[in-house]
């Protein structure tokens, strides 16, 4: 699959000297969903605003669909759709009229049949005559997705999209992105739901303190990166750890009545054979056992304390 966009040795420095971006290296692939994650203040923002143009290029190239983004600027813009942290909608506007309008200031001709399908496919188009002041947050970024959409876009910018929504508008506007994906659109999305770069990211982009640490598909990150934990149930609780069992990895729970042992999931011997024999050595009885994969948050926090792995 060929990258749609690709950022090259990308850094960006304020006025001040302080450095957003740090030699920014980075391809993103036509059709893809990809979540970049980080703390506040790690350059996720600065980075879109580079990309569609918004902010100035200290050093390095971007292209988007083979346009540079300085040299041919409006061609690059053409092809991408964003979504901003912020609210900025027109609130004396009628829903309709306001993405139809955004389609025009990209010199796309009316095309109405297609504003209907954008609001029926974020289902806004019962809200289609409503003021926009009179909607509600979640119905209000809709707008703004949609306004997004109303060129036809190939990639599609979100920053935080799911931001100040309730549990179930954010599933339901995953739902949307996934329609878009099916759709062969480009998905850039900027998120503090881990859960939400679980079940919707192809790939997921670390960034920290301005540099990209990692980029990665995300069953693979959760495969390479990832660590387990048995949990062993003991029949009655110990008061202190049988020295048998004093090994690395191996903690006593906090009830005292269970066994706690984190492993590789991609090492070649997990060591948990000669654990439950230890186990068994010790005359330990043992109820129950059962496992638990770390999530992509763990790993995300690991990231970011520990630096480029």
């Amino acid at each position: 699959m060929s990258s749609i966009v690709s950022v090259t040795g990308l850094r960006k420095t304020y006025a001040g000297g302080f450095q957003a971006l740090k030699g920014v290296d980075l391809e993103i692939a036509e059709g893809e969903v990809l979540a970049l994650l980080g703390p506040n203040g790690a350059g996720k923002t600065t980075l879109i605003s580079t990309i569609c143009g918004i902010s100035t290029i200290t050093e390095g190239a971007i292209t988007v669909g083979g346009h540079d983004v300085v040299r041919d600027f409006r061609a690059a813009r053409n092809m991408i759709g964003l979504v901003p942290q912020e609210l900025h909608v027109e609130g004396f506007e009628s829903v309709f009229s306001t993405v139809r309008f955004t389609r025009g200031l990209f010199g796309k001709r009316r095309d109405d049949a297609l504003i209907e399908q954008i609001l029926r496919d974020l289902a806004l188009w019962d809200k289609r005559d409503e003021r926009i002041m009179a909607l509600s947050g979640g119905m209000k970024r809709r707008v703004m997705i949609a306004k997004a959409l109303a060129h036809e876009p190939r990639i599609l910018f979100l920053d935080e999209p799911t931001a100040g929504v309730d549990v179930e508008l954010r599933q339901s506007m995953w739902e949307v992105m996934r329609g878009l994906k099916a759709r062969g659109v480009t998905i850039i999305l900027t998120t503090h739901y881990i859960e939400e770069a679980e079940a919707m990211a192809d790939r997921v982009g670390v960034i920290n303190k301005g540099e990209l640490l990692l980029v990665e598909e995300t069953g693979t990150l959760m495969r390479q990166m990832g660590k387990k934990t048995l949990t062993v149930e003991l029949g009655a609780p110990l008061e202190a750890l049988p020295p048998a069992l004093a090994r690395d990895g191996i903690v006593l729970g906090p009830d005292g009545a269970s066994l706690i042992y984190s492993y590789d999931t991609a090492a070649r011997q997990t060591g948990i054979t000669d654990l439950l024999a230890d186990i068994r050595g010790a005359g330990l009885q043992m109820v129950d056992l059962h496992t638990t994969q770390s999530s992509l948050e763990d790993i995300f926090v690991g990231l970011v304390k520990g630096g480029r792995r």
